[in-house]
């Protein structure tokens, strides 16, 4: 047998090889988690929370605008980096993302850790919103939704019930309308608000958006009753309203400009607030008229390129969603746990929330088709012509329809 000769240089050599993974797994370990994050106070105040919940685990959070955030993480995700370990995202760019193949399932792990971590208590509606195929994506930080705000001092005068149909809704939105002291209603078809103000309606006297295999109902003999109820509703809304949304709309509120609205569960606040309310005390909320309305939910997600170890950046996830940090949040976003969204004491200091818990059981996420923001924006703007009478009902929902087919048709829909 030969005799191998190795000199010091081919011995350094191999020592080096053997010790790369291992040096690289270390590296990869001690570098800090990577999160790109949407701004605002609820985020800003989770990000923080996560920079401390797991002992000896650094985040770097880089947080900005909505838009950019979404950008840039298509930018990474669509080339495959692992630059990003978590980002923010929401029910609308879930779908997206998951059909991509950029997110991580979270099924394993959820289950895994469902006791440890008490993830039972989060609220089916933001678990549905973090969700896509069955498959859970991402771990639910936030939830809004739209109640229904009306004037209750206005509604004990007139003797009023609060409306639970859209017909009984139009009923009450003429009784109370006054122009141009007041109007019944404050409608909100601004841009990107329709597909949210029309849910409810399109879920309860239409027969929804799609069927399961994503071909259009909302074009059905209910679909047009739906948009016709609510552009009867319509004629006694805030004139303009086509160029309002959310925020709009909680200033005609609290200007006494107008005495109902679907309001998002994030501007209830600011009805109780003395700087941005003249009827501090006299709103109420309630179940908008036949529920199934629009809910949205904000989550973190794990990149599917991460190279952390995943069930780390789980429990990173969850750690900084306990109900603990729940609590101190409450007064900044809606908690997607129930223990906290349903404590009587955190129901007594933020009035609204009783409503809002009402509002979860039976609130719907937008359809969670992965180019809703692109064929959602067609229907509506048909559905928008067809409110303002640029368009026969009929005839505006049949060539949103087509077009929706068309377009979901090319990106290989209906086989």
């Amino acid at each position: 047998m030969p005799t191998v000769m190795l000199g010091r240089r081919s011995i350094l050599a191999g020592a080096t090889a053997l010790a790369t993974p291992m040096i690289m797994r270390r590296a990869a370990a001690d570098t800090p988690v990577q999160l790109i994050s949407h701004r605002y106070p609820a985020l800003e105040y989770y990000a923080d929370k996560m920079k401390t919940a797991l002992p000896g685990v650094t985040v770097d959070a880089r947080l900005m605008p909505s838009g950019d955030a979404i950008q840039l993480q298509r930018i990474q995700l669509s080339s495959g980096a692992s630059t990003m370990d978590i980002m923010w995202c929401n029910s609308i760019t879930i779908p997206s993302f998951a059909k991509s193949g950029w997110l991580e399932p979270l099924d394993d792990l959820w289950e895994k850790h469902r006791k440890d971590m008490n993830l039972d208590d989060i609220n089916p509606a933001a678990i549905k919103g973090c969700s896509y195929n069955g498959h859970i994506y991402a771990i639910p930080l936030t939830i809004n939704t739209l109640t229904f705000a009306y004037r209750g001092d206005l509604f004990e005068e007139k003797k009023l019930e609060v409306p639970k149909t859209w017909d009984e809704y139009i009923e009450v939105a003429k009784v109370l309308n006054a122009p141009p002291r007041r109007y019944g209603v404050s409608a909100s078809l601004k841009w990107d608000q329709p597909p949210a103000e029309l849910q409810s309606v399109m879920n309860t006297v239409g027969d929804g958006w799609f069927d399961k295999d994503w071909k259009p109902t909302f074009n059905s003999e209910r679909g047009v009753k739906a948009i016709e109820t609510y552009k009867r509703l319509a004629q006694y809304a805030v004139p303009g309203y086509t160029a309002m949304g959310n925020d709009e709309c909680t200033v005609n509120l609290g200007q006494d400009i107008a005495t109902m609205a679907e309001q998002w569960a994030t501007r209830c606040s600011s009805m109780d607030n003395p700087d941005k309310s003249r009827l501090v005390g006299k709103f109420k909320w309630a179940v908008p008229p036949g529920g199934r309305q629009a809910t949205i939910t904000d989550a973190y997600a794990i990149s599917k390129f991460s190279t952390k170890d995943k069930d780390m950046l789980f429990r990173l996830l969850a750690s900084a969603l306990n109900e603990e940090n729940q609590r101190g949040a409450a007064a900044l976003a809606v908690p997607p746990r129930r223990s906290v969204l349903n404590d009587p004491a955190i129901q007594a200091k933020y009035r609204w929330y009783p409503a809002i818990s009402q509002c979860l059981d039976v609130a719907l996420p937008l359809p969670q088709l992965p180019e809703f923001s692109e064929v959602g924006e067609v229907i509506c703007k048909r559905m928008v012509q067809a409110i303002v009478g640029q368009m026969e009902v009929k005839a505006a929902l049949d060539e949103a329809a087509k077009e929706t087919q068309t377009m979901l048709a090319q990106r290989g829909y209906y086989k």
